[in-house]
């Protein structure tokens, strides 16, 4: 399954927020994606253990987690998380709380309404040709969550805010400190642009 297959456009003070974290912010992503999907996996063959040995019908289980969670997804009684809140009284709606924030954000005075919309010179893209999941690792997450490019831009958005709020933090003081400096930027953006062109600037991504 290959998901964002036009990419992910962020500004280039998102960009700028995740190299303060990481050095190669798409392996970062990539690597968050693959843990999910482990700790999914692991939750999902965990839950369903239990099911399926107090059930008289399966005789034999499979020795891989892979064909195990396979099995467990071929049941009539299974069902994803969308699944399962669409089958509530009332049901629970989908919710896209990550993207609506994501594609609401003003980027270079323009409201996005699709992020693969934004001018180039606005944004860096990442991912251009799409993130290729394997169908075990989708069907593991979407066990547990409603939207999975949901949750890869809340993963995402949380690591670039972390990112600003860190950098803000130690190198606000610096500057103020700083007696060459005689005015600052009114604005987070300017300010992270700022704190990454002085010379004595180290991210902690390295």
């Amino acid at each position: 399954m290959i998901i964002f297959p036009t990419g992910i456009k962020i500004t280039t003070t998102e960009q700028t927020s995740l190299l303060h974290m990481v050095s190669e912010p798409e392996k970062w992503l990539r690597d968050a994606i693959t843990e999910k999907a482990l700790s999914q996996k692991n939750t999902l063959i965990n839950e369903w253990r239990p099911r399926l040995f107090a059930d008289a019908s399966v005789t034999e289980l499979p020795s891989s987690d892979d064909a195990l969670c396979a099995l467990i997804m071929a049941r009539s009684d299974y069902k994803t998380r969308l699944q399962r809140d669409a089958a509530q009284d009332p049901p629970v709606p989908l919710y896209k709380d990550s993207i609506a924030t994501f594609e609401g954000t003003s980027r270079m005075g323009l409201t996005v309404r699709r992020p693969d919309r934004i001018p180039s010179d606005a944004t860096v893209t990442l991912f251009e040709s799409g993130i290729d999941l394997s169908e075990t690792d989708t069907n593991c997450i979407m066990a547990y969550v409603q939207d999975l490019e949901d949750w890869v831009i809340g993963a995402l958005m949380g690591q670039v805010n972390r990112g600003k709020k860190l950098m803000i933090r130690k190198w606000h003081p610096i500057i103020m400190a700083d007696s060459s400096v005689t005015t600052m930027p009114a604005t987070e953006d300017g300010l992270v642009a700022m704190i990454v062109a002085r010379d004595d600037y180290q991210r902690i991504g390295g």
